[in-house]
């Protein structure tokens, strides 16, 4: 079973000099700080999501792949059972804060919001998982963890939508981990603890982020499946030569705060898709397995699976078999279609709702209403269940595609097909789960107009970032357009170092893994 990896040295990055400098200035400021060096780092890498939208949490597979920006945190152990927490960036300033003497696990105060909250949720599923693996290390839970002097610096843009807190709290739990004498952990096990940290704070994600930070490897994207076990499987992207395919990754510097916004964006989305669940299998008098983030309800995955080995008799899926799942998701997508009247396509009252799912609205708000805050007037089920299944169904066509071509094929038809999977799942993530913004319609039809086969949203939405898919040939002049028309008119004052980081070519990079300092490193 794959662990995750500890080296000596920055060889992990594709241009480890370039990278010396960054390191250099982490270490130095951890010096200043704490009057002494640290005795390891942690390193978590973002990640840019190709295709699989908020199907994530549904169970569906999706197609990321880690990023060279990454959160480190420079890290030393102590006994005094105190946390102390600092960060390169200003902006993110100082906390500190004691662990219980009786070597309970912590909590939260989600009124008070702030950085050290994401390391808080990361200290609480790490120390958790010592209790259940290796209990002997806290005596049985009677005996506090380790002390800790962190200094962090990320280069994920926070609120770009690549994954900046899932880094972090990756990053954080490998810390807490190897701080108290944890020094090997597979890739499962972090990707099974570290799916929920966020959670802890109110967001209800999915896995794909976490799992594709510690599951990434150089020059490969990943599949990330969650049925029947959640798995990040690394595979080569196709090869396209003469005209080499590229992603470019925008930054459109409208920050998505998805603690703050999550009532009406993400959280709510949860919601949404998990009632089109129960709504669909109530058609069908099927139960489905609680296994929503909701805990009281399932999702759109467990409808599809139950509806063909319940109500249709026939074998299950295991997510591997393409022909398989396209035939299924299509069928999928014609049952939602036909199944809503044009009324009810428009949106769910509350009571709407509940009578849909014969329930008394009490019971509707029990089940679905206070595992997490939500606001709206009109629940879109549809179109939530619309966006899920036709978002799969491109995660499947993508593949497809993926599999099918080989070098000596046309690499135009390649890239046309590719892009168009790509300009759909943004014409969705627009229209069907309202999680685009302005600004990302504005850049995704800069590049497409000037040089990229096809850009989407990626990450949460609602700002953030997007992917673009281009070739080297054509990257200067999408650049060039990029620059011109959307920095240039809306940031007029950015610096070349703020340009330089809001435009990235992404190249897949190495996952989670940690650095021993008991040499030179640098």
């Amino acid at each position: 079973m794959a662990t995750i990896p500890i080296y000596h040295n920055l060889s992990f990055y594709t241009d480890p000099e370039g990278n010396k400098a960054r390191y250099e200035s982490l270490l130095s400021k951890f010096k200043e700080e704490y009057k002494r060096g640290p005795s390891f780092l942690s390193r978590s890498p973002g990640r840019v999501n190709i295709i699989g939208e908020h199907i994530d949490y549904n169970y569906f597979s999706v197609l990321p792949m880690a990023m060279e920006v990454d959160v480190v945190a420079a890290v030393a152990v102590t006994d005094d059972g105190k946390m102390v927490l600092t960060n390169t960036d200003e902006e993110f300033q100082k906390e500190q804060f004691d662990l219980p003497s009786d070597g309970s696990v912590i909590s939260i105060n989600k009124d008070q919001h702030s950085w050290g909250n994401y390391f808080r949720c990361s200290l609480i599923v790490a120390h958790k998982f010592i209790l259940e693996k290796y209990p002997n290390l806290v005596q049985g839970g009677s005996k506090p963890l380790k002390g800790m002097r962190l200094t962090f610096d990320g280069n994920v843009p926070t609120g770009g939508g690549l994954s900046s807190s899932a880094a972090f709290c990756v990053a954080s739990i490998m810390a807490v981990l190897k701080a108290n004498g944890i020094n090997t952990v597979t890739k499962e096990d972090l990707t099974r603890i570290s799916v929920v940290s966020e959670h802890y704070v109110g967001v209800n994600t999915g896995g794909m982020d976490q799992c594709a930070s510690i599951y990434g490897e150089r020059e490969k994207a990943l599949l990330i499946q969650f049925r029947p076990k959640l798995i990040g499987i690394p595979f080569q992207i196709p090869s396209t030569k003469p005209e080499e395919m590229v992603f470019l990754v925008t930054n459109t510097l409208v920050q998505a705060n998805k603690h703050k916004t999550a009532a009406t964006n993400y959280n709510l989305r949860v919601v949404e898709m998990t009632v089109a669940a129960e709504i669909l299998a109530k058609k069908y008098n099927l139960t489905l397995p609680k296994d929503s983030n909701l805990k009281t309800a399932g999702t759109l995955r467990s409808f599809m699976d139950t509806y063909y080995e319940q109500y249709l008799k026939q074998p299950p899926w295991d997510g591997n078999d393409i022909a398989v799942g396209l035939e299924r998701t299509q069928e999928m997508l014609k049952i939602t279609e036909t199944f809503f009247s044009e009324e009810e396509k428009v949106g769910f009252t509350t009571e709407q709702m509940a009578k849909k799912l014969e329930m008394s609205v009490e019971h509707f708000t029990e089940t679905f209403l206070t595992a997490m805050p939500v606001r709206y007037d009109l629940m879109k089920i549809y179109q939530r269940a619309i966006h899920v299944f036709s978002e799969f169904l491109r995660v499947l066509q993508t593949l497809k595609l993926f599999h099918e071509h080989k070098p000596s094929d046309n690499s135009e038809n390649f890239l046309r097909a590719f892009g168009k999977l790509l300009n759909d799942s943004q014409r969705s993530a627009d229209i069907n789960n309202n999680s685009s913004s302005p600004e990302l319609r504005e850049v995704c039809a800069i590049s497409t107009a000037n040089g990229a086969y096809g850009a989407r949203t990626t990450g949460a939405g609602w700002g953030g970032s997007a992917v673009h898919l281009t070739t080297v040939k054509r990257l200067s002049e999408v650049i060039r357009a990029l620059k011109k028309q959307y920095y240039n008119k809306h940031f007029p004052n950015l610096s070349q170092e703020g340009l330089d980081a809001a435009i990235v070519v992404s190249k897949p990079a190495m996952g989670a893994c940690l650095v021993e300092l008991n040499g030179p490193v640098l």
